[in-house]
């Protein structure tokens, strides 16, 4: 058995007395040989998880032979912590093996189903491999902030280990025993700058699992405040003869017996008491492997404690999670080194807190907690933060170590960043750390996750785009909409139309008022929507060289079913190749999405913007639409501006052969119809009376717009998005 340098530092710096580190290298060799006596497994002589202890009341453990050099104290209970990593051990074969008898140590322990590899679709999300699986055990973070993403050799957290922590609150000694390579490597940082005053690498070893039992023993022995015992045999057998083998199975029942040989080291260390965590690091696949995938059989493995926690969800014989969704609501391997920090009394402030876990003693913290960013790339990007809080304690919530919320009442789920514009004062990503704290205390309980948010600063609405106005709608609390610039009219499409037709909404950015275009109703005659009359002169798409930009902030709460739906349009939108100009409004087979397409005409002879796929543009969401027409450069530009999905610009596209000087065929313009203001009944070829909903074939829906323009100029790139990036109306640009 191959003894790897195990060098004992106790707090002051001093090394052990001689006479005394040979008598532990006496007490080691002698292990070593009973363990190759046993055939080279693990100790079958190791004694159950509470050997001959006996808790007292205020679960101190007591023992009639305590080997620790402090067998002599008689003062408070000293807290110790042990934490021992099965790699490769399953949440399934844990149960499986509980429940025939063969782990009878593990099963004295309160085991609880849990995740690693993060929330999967979130910035926390990482491969379910050792090394991330390590950092994040050690670390309490997932690898956006640890930032080790594979299994390669020579990487280093950048977050602050357990380890570091606890050395730099004092607490005593730290050391490891590992099976692993990858694992010796990852922590030699910690090693080398004394974090870490012993670093056993048995990974050399003929018997690694013995020779971490034994290097933990004598660990435990000489009073260390924090042990690790990393274990790797279960993967090696699983990835070896598969997890349905027996050997699998011995391994684990070995593994077992490691389990109770440490803990009932433990009991033996006068004046301590000691948390107990035991975890299998993560999951493995249908066939055996560690092989990174964000899949629920990779992502889910157990943590199990001699203590009780403060989750009640996924204890041993929950059934094994087939969805995410289930997985989540269990506790995670990021929740182990706050649970460490807490048992060995070392506080984490709020204003400093970095770890995505949480402790698991103590008061209970929120769970479940996801960062959702809304509007990204945009003047108006926030964080949607959510999550599952206990049923007492007031709620802070804190950005970057500032409070942005506090005392929200006990049992809030959610809350809303809406104040990013006040912080974030440049263009860029921004990586913000959250933290939701449960009551006001020093025992408060703290859980942080990370948001990446694009931001746009505001930007200035373009001076210019006064110039050439001529129908502006800024709309307002009544109907019918009054132009601004007093060129035109809009009015429902039938003074008999209901009121419905038309309403008044919640507007666009910066302004108040929206209107809202509904076609569930309409007159017997199939007359809908509303219609927008230049007054003489000021249509802006006549003439022999028109030049004209149309633009609106454009929302829809859910897709339409089909395509060709009129958004604004002064043509018989029936057909494409119609005289007239049209903005349509088209099915998605996305999501959330809609689509969105720009086309001119002259009878027969078409142009058009994006059509397969069409432009999409978000549902639920305010979009900047516009197009341009330039007579004379003989183009058209389309933008869409989104503030989930971008900016879509399609600038000076040809407009063809289509005859530019027959734009103008009807003397009105549909605002959520067409130039007919009949489209639905005209897409059927139906005749009056016309009552909603008809004709099938084309569905009603509903529209809402903001901000309505007309210009009778080509506007520039940088002026239409100036409207978008400003999030402010025209009307700043006007006087009262």
């Amino acid at each position: 058995m191959v003894i790897p340098h195990l060098e004992q530092v106790n707090t002051s710096g001093s090394r052990l007395s001689v006479g005394r580190l040979g008598g532990l290298l006496a007490l080691f060799l002698a292990t070593a040989v009973t363990l190759t006596a046993c055939g080279g497994g693990q100790a079958t002589s190791a004694a159950p998880i509470d050997g001959a202890t006996t808790p007292t009341a205020d679960n101190t453990q007591t023992s009639s032979s305590p080997v620790s050099p402090s067998n002599q104290s008689t003062g408070t209970p000293i807290n110790h912590a042990l934490v021992i990593d099965l790699d490769g051990a399953t949440y399934n074969a844990l149960q499986a093996g509980i429940a025939a008898g063969t782990l009878p140590n593990l099963a004295k322990l309160k085991v609880q189903l849990a995740y690693n590899g993060g929330i999967t679709g979130t910035v926390g999300q990482q491969p379910t491999l050792d090394t991330p699986g390590w950092a994040t055990l050690l670390t309490g973070a997932w690898a956006v902030r640890h930032q080790v993403l594979s299994d390669a050799p020579q990487q280093t957290p950048h977050s602050k280990s357990v380890f570091q922590l606890t050395k730099a609150a004092s607490s005593g000694l730290n050391g490891v025993a590992v099976a692993s390579s990858g694992l010796a490597q990852l922590l030699s940082m910690d090693h080398s700058a004394g974090y870490l005053d012993t670093l056993a690498d048995c990974s050399t070893s003929a018997t690694a699992s013995d020779c971490v039992t034994g290097q933990a023993v004598q660990m435990i022995d000489n009073g260390y405040a924090l042990i690790f015992a990393q274990y790797h045999a279960a993967q090696d057998a699983a990835v070896n003869y598969g997890q349905g083998a027996a050997q699998y199975a011995n391994t684990l029942t070995q593994l077992d017996q490691s389990v109770g040989t440490l803990v009932a080291e433990t009991v033996k260390v006068s004046n301590s008491q000691w948390l107990i965590v035991v975890t299998g690091n993560h999951g493995l696949s249908a066939n055996s492997q560690a092989d990174g995938l964000p899949l629920v059989p990779e992502s889910t493995t157990f943590i199990g404690l001699n203590q009780s926690t403060n989750r009640t969800a996924g204890f041993t014989g929950s059934v094994a999670p087939s969805t995410f969704s289930q997985l989540y609501v269990a506790p995670s391997v990021a929740d182990v080194s706050p649970s460490l920090l807490a048992y060995l009394n070392i506080p984490q402030t709020a204003a400093s807190y970095a770890m995505d876990g949480a402790e698991l003693l103590g008061a209970q913290p929120v769970s479940q907690l996801v960062a959702t960013v809304n509007n990204n790339n945009s003047t108006s990007a926030n964080v949607g933060l959510s999550w599952t809080a206990p049923a007492s304690g007031t709620i802070n919530v804190l950005r970057d170590g500032v409070v942005i919320a506090s005392n929200l009442p006990a049992g809030t789920s959610n809350y809303t960043d809406t104040q990013l514009a006040q912080e974030l004062t440049t263009q860029g990503s921004y990586l913000l750390n959250y933290t939701v704290q449960v009551g006001a205390t020093s025992s408060a309980a703290l859980r942080s996750t990370l948001s990446r948010v694009s931001f746009v600063p505001p930007v200035p609405l373009a001076a210019t785009l006064s110039n050439g106005l001529t129908v502006y709608y800024p709309f307002s609390s009544t109907l019918p909409p009054i132009d601004k610039m007093g060129h035109s009219t809009m009015v429902p499409y039938a003074a008999d139309l209901p009121a419905g037709a038309g309403a008044v909404v919640s507007g666009s950015p910066g302004s108040a008022y929206g209107l809202l275009i509904d076609t569930h109703f309409v007159d017997s005659n199939g007359l809908e929507g509303y219609k927008l009359a230049p007054a003489s002169g000021f249509d802006v798409s006549q003439g022999t060289t028109p030049q004209f930009t149309i633009g609106f902030w454009f929302k829809v709460q859910s897709c339409v079913a089909t395509n060709d739906v009129p958004v604004f349009s002064n043509k018989n939108y029936v057909s494409g190749g119609n005289a007239g100009v049209a903005i349509g409004l088209f099915a998605s087979s996305t999501a959330n999405q809609c689509g969105i397409a720009f086309n001119i005409g002259s009878g027969g002879v078409r142009a058009d913007g994006p059509t397969s796929p069409y432009t999409q543009i978000s549902v639920g969401q305010w979009v900047y639409i516009a197009l341009s027409v330039d007579g004379v450069a003989k183009t058209m530009s389309m933008y869409a501006l989104d503030p989930v999905l971008g900016k879509t610009e399609i600038l000076g596209k040809t407009t063809g052969s289509v005859d530019l000087t027959k734009l103008s065929p009807f003397a009105q313009w549909g605002v959520g119809e067409d130039g007919t203001g009949s489209y639905l009944m005209n897409k059927c070829s139906m005749t009056p009376p016309y009552t909603a909903g008809k004709c099938t074939t084309a569905p009603m829906y509903q529209e809402m717009f903001g901000d309505l323009a007309m210009w009778n100029r080509a506007l520039s790139q940088a002026e239409v998005e100036s409207i978008f990036l400003s999030q402010k109306p025209l009307s700043t640009l006007l006087p009262n």
